[in-house]
């Protein structure tokens, strides 16, 4: 009998613990980081097809900033509680007009994920300082695209 009732006793303070566990935000379910993040490793691998010496610098600038924003989203990724290592497949579209534009549309995409993504108040910011490397990256590769 008293086996019993130690049995019922932990069984409900299990189904209680169970029921009170506070279940996972919606927010970290939202894979736009981890999408931002395909992108931009995308886009900064076509930054690397291009081999014209004339766009060297400003390619590489491009890289910079990106790399920067790589860094700035996988802060946010991480403290919204996801692997930054497990992304989606990117948008990887390289139709008419080549590596530099191909970049520059998937620097659109990743800057559109990562507007719209959960902005955790306490990332100090990552969020806004993200969207202005891929901003700066975007306007560099326009400036290649478009001289």
């Amino acid at each position: 009998m008293r086996s019993f009732k130690l049995l019922t006793a932990t069984a409900f303070a299990l189904l209680t613990l169970i029921f009170l566990a506070s279940p996972t935000p919606s927010h970290a379910q939202e894979p736009r980081y981890l999408h931002a993040l395909s992108n931009l490793r995308q886009a900064r691998d076509w930054l690397q097809w291009d081999h014209n010496p004339h766009t060297a610098d400003a390619r590489r600038h491009a890289w910079d900033e990106i790399d920067k924003a790589i860094d700035e989203v996988k802060k946010a990724a991480r403290d919204d509680g996801k692997d930054a290592h497990f992304t989606p497949p990117p948008d990887a579209r390289a139709e008419g007009g080549g590596a530099i534009r191909s970049a520059r549309d998937l620097l659109g995409v990743a800057f559109e994920d990562v507007k719209y993504g959960y902005d955790n108040p306490m990332n100090a910011g990552l969020q806004e300082r993200a969207k202005q490397h891929i901003a700066e990256a975007r306007r560099i590769c326009e400036s290649i695209l478009h001289p």
